[in-house]
């Protein structure tokens, strides 16, 4: 059975630890360890969850223990550094999005990973959303001619220290590609100060379409909506609630869609990837163009 490690024990780390110990109760990996700078919080979701060791170092982590693979959650601005190690200890790695700071460092740990022969996928869970593979397979009998992404929310405290293009709008750059194909070109981009954080109007040039992504840090509402407008119909997804509603002409349909938990089925298949099972997951390829795509953004950012 694959040995995992998990790395970085916040929030989203700690759901990590969780879906993690669901696939070794169904028999898919032994989670062997956890580690986080915090060794209190560590020990403490090591207890919790009944892993055997827990660090505060992940370079005595890989040192000590025979991973087959680790996932990476820690900061944004540590995610590239933790992957490196790995990349060191010839350990497979998910490392959460963005996965560096600038596409420079990223193509740096591709290329690293590469030389080595290592599995490296980055953490785009709206790939594995049920929602999203399910607007998929309505898209293969569509003609898209524009879509607009929205995800709002108000950001914490500790959230703002980061770009928001990096921490949220990275997620919807990275599913016009999923969805539509390569991005040719960046149209528009404001980034607008709100109150204490941003919103962000982005127009992506994709084939022939156009493509909006919108996100801000400030609604009171959390809003996961995708819209795409196709010759024949217009198709609203919210990717929280699961359902999406079709309209053709006079005639709407509700779909309530049922899937695994985007981050267990994300999971899932980088142990498949590990153990050498051909299945399709997002690539450190696809991190560098979102964060390549990111950095034009900043650059043709409109200001009043």
């Amino acid at each position: 059975m694959l040995r995992l490690g998990i790395v970085g024990l916040g929030r989203w780390g700690r759901n990590h630890v969780r879906v993690a110990k669901e696939l070794e109760w169904e028999g898919v990996v032994k989670l062997v360890a956890v580690c986080d700078i915090d060794e209190p919080r560590a020990k403490e979701v090591a207890s919790k969850y009944a892993v055997p060791s827990y660090y505060a170092s992940v370079e005595e982590m890989l040192r000590k223990e025979d991973l087959d693979a680790v996932t990476i959650a820690v900061p944004i601005d540590e995610l590239s550094r933790v992957a490196s190690t790995a990349c060191e200890y010839n350990v497979n790695f998910l490392v959460e999005k963005p996965v560096a700071m600038s596409s420079r460092v990223a193509k740096e740990l591709r290329n690293r990973a590469a030389a080595k022969g290592l599995v490296a996928m980055p953490g785009f869970i709206m790939r594995f959303n049920p929602a999203i593979e399910a607007l998929r397979k309505i898209l293969d009998k569509e003609q898209p001619t524009y879509a607009v992404f929205k995800r709002l929310s108000r950001r914490p405290a500790h959230a703002r220290r980061y770009s928001i293009l990096l921490d949220l709008t990275i997620h919807d750059i990275d599913l016009a590609r999923y969805l539509f194909g390569e991005v040719g070109r960046v149209r528009w981009c404001e980034l607008r100060p709100v109150d204490e954080d941003l919103v962000v109007l982005l127009l992506l040039e994709v084939g022939n379409m156009l493509v909006l992504v919108h996100t801000d840090g400030v609604s009171i509402a959390k809003v996961r909506e995708t819209d795409v407008i196709t010759r024949s119909s217009f198709i609203r997804v919210n990717t929280d609630d699961l359902e999406i509603f079709v309209r053709k002409a006079d005639v709407l349909e509700s779909l309530s869609v049922r899937g695994e938990e985007p981050l267990k089925k994300e999971l899932k298949s980088f142990l498949l990837k590990v153990r050498g099972v051909d299945v399709e997951t997002p690539t450190l390829d696809d991190a560098v163009r979102a964060l390549e795509i990111i950095e034009i953004a900043e650059k043709v950012n409109r200001v009043d």
